[in-house]
C-alpha cells in the first residue's frame, strides 16, 4: 500500500503539473516577449522556493475544505478552463490575418483574458443549477450512489494539486532552458521554409529539446516521490488499495515521517522504516538510471541537431 500510494501520489501530480509547465515552458521560450520572459521565468522559479510545509498548510485547512464544502463549482470550473482556452484558440484562428497582425509579438495571450473572465463567470454561475438538476443539488451523494465512489476531503486531487504546485517550478525552469537552447539558426530555417511559429515550435524546437524534457519530467518525479511534509498534510494519510482519485493513500516517505517518533530503537517498527527508506532508495535509483538510458538514446537521435 506504501509504494502504491507513492506511485498514486506521483501520477496525480505529474498530471497536473506536467501539461502546465511544459506548455508555459514552451512559450516562454518561443512566443513571449522578452519583457514577459524577463517577468514570468524568475516568478515561477520563486514558487520553488516556497517551503513544502506551508504548500501543505494551504492544501490540507484550505484547498481541501473549500473543494469538500463547494465540489460542484470546482469541478465546473475545472471542465470550463481547457474548453474556453480551446474556444479561445479556435476563434483567434478565424480572424482576419490583418487583426491578427496587429497583435504584437508575444502577446498574443493576452487575447485569452476577456475568454477566461467570461468562462469563470459563466462556469461559477451555472455549476449550481447543472449540480441542482443533474445530480439532484449534491455531487458527492450522485457519485457515491452511482459508482459507489466515497469522497475523502483529503483525497488524490488535493493532493496532486498541491503536489504538482511544488513540482512546476522545477518541470518549468528545465524544460524552458532545454528549449531556448535549441540553435536559434534551426528555428528561422523552418520560418524560412514557410513553417509558422507554432509549426516550428512543436515539430521542431520539440523534438530538438526532448532530452532536456525528459531530463525535467524525470526531476520532477524525483521531487515528487520524495515529497513529505504536503502528502502528510494534504491526504486523510491512509494505506489503502484503491484507485479512486478521491480517496486519500499513504506513501512511503510520509510513513517514515509520521512512524519514526514511535520507533524504538532495533525494534520491528524501527527495522521496517528502514527497509522501507531502503525501497524508495532503490526506486528513485532505477528511476533516474532508466531516465539516463532514455535521456542518452535521445541525445543520440536528436544531437545531430
Amino acid at each position: 500500500p506504501l509504494i502504491f500510494g507513492s506511485l498514486k501520489g506521483v501520477l496525480y501530480a505529474m498530471l497536473f503539473s506536467a501539461p502546465l509547465a511544459i506548455l508555459a515552458a514552451l512559450y516562454v521560450s518561443q512566443f513571449a516577449s522578452q519583457k514577459a520572459r524577463s517577468i514570468v521565468k524568475p516568478t515561477v522559479e520563486l514558487m520553488g522556493a516556497l517551503p513544502s510545509v506551508v504548500v501543505g498548510f494551504l492544501a490540507g485547512l484550505w484547498l481541501s475544505p473549500a473543494v469538500d464544502s463547494d465540489m460542484g463549482h470546482t469541478v465546473g470550473l475545472l471542465l470550463a478552463l481547457p474548453l474556453t482556452i480551446v474556444l479561445a484558440a479556435f476563434v483567434s484562428s478565424r480572424l482576419p490575418q490583418r487583426v491578427r497582425n496587429r497583435v504584437a509579438f508575444g502577446r498574443e495571450v493576452l487575447f485569452l483574458v476577456p475568454f477566461l473572465a467570461a468562462g469563470i463567470a459563466l462556469a461559477w454561475l451555472a455549476s449550481g443549477p447543472l449540480e441542482q438538476t443533474l445530480f439532484g443539488g449534491d455531487l458527492k451523494a450522485w457519485l457515491v450512489k452511482t459508482f459507489e465512489l466515497a469522497y475523502d476531503p483529503r483525497n488524490c486531487v488535493i493532493v496532486g494539486i498541491a503536489l504538482g504546485f511544488a513540482v512546476i517550478p522545477i518541470v518549468f525552469t528545465v524544460a524552458e532552458d532545454a528549449m531556448s537552447n535549441v540553435p536559434k539558426s534551426l528555428r528561422a530555417a523552418s520560418e524560412a521554409l514557410g513553417a509558422s511559429r507554432w509549426q516550428t515550435a512543436w515539430r521542431l524546437v520539440l523534438p530538438a529539446a526532448s532530452p532536456g524534457i525528459f531530463a525535467a519530467l524525470m526531476l520532477g518525479f524525483g521531487r515528487a516521490i520524495g515529497e513529505t511534509m504536503i502528502v502528510v498534510m494534504a491526504t486523510g494519510n491512509t494505506p489503502i488499495l484503491d484507485l479512486s482519485p478521491f480517496n486519500g493513500m499513504r506513501t512511503i516517505s510520509a510513513s517514515i515521517a509520521t512512524e519514526i517518533p514511535e520507533a524504538p530503537v532495533d525494534g520491528s517498527l524501527y527495522r521496517v522504516l528502514f527497509l522501507s527508506g531502503s525501497l524508495l532508495f532503490v526506486f528513485a535509483f532505477l528511476i533516474n538510471t532508466a531516465a539516463e538510458v532514455v535521456g542518452a538514446s535521445l541525445r543520440k537521435r536528436y544531437g545531430k541537431w
